[in-house]
């Protein structure tokens, strides 16, 4: 038996790959991949050029979330 929630989203994907089509959720992919890049290499260019011994929470926060997304639209594809 499976939850609400995991059923609202199990709806909410198969309305975004309907809309979308495969294609348009292979863009999405590849632009939540090119971002998951940049965020990264934000964060180790900040841990290792950086004066400061700073951690960069704010990047490592929307990592996360753009990771989430990318394997989201990757179970949808």
């Amino acid at each position: 038996m499976t939850s609400l929630l995991c059923n609202w989203f199990d709806d909410w994907g198969r309305n975004i790959k309907a809309g979308l089509t495969t294609t348009g959720v292979i863009i999405f992919l590849v632009a939540f991949f090119c971002l998951g890049v940049l965020l990264f290499y934000g964060i180790i260019k900040q841990v290792l050029v950086a004066q400061k011994n700073k951690i960069a929470w704010g990047l490592i926060f929307f990592l996360i979330v753009d990771i989430l997304f990318f394997v989201w639209f990757l179970i949808i594809l």
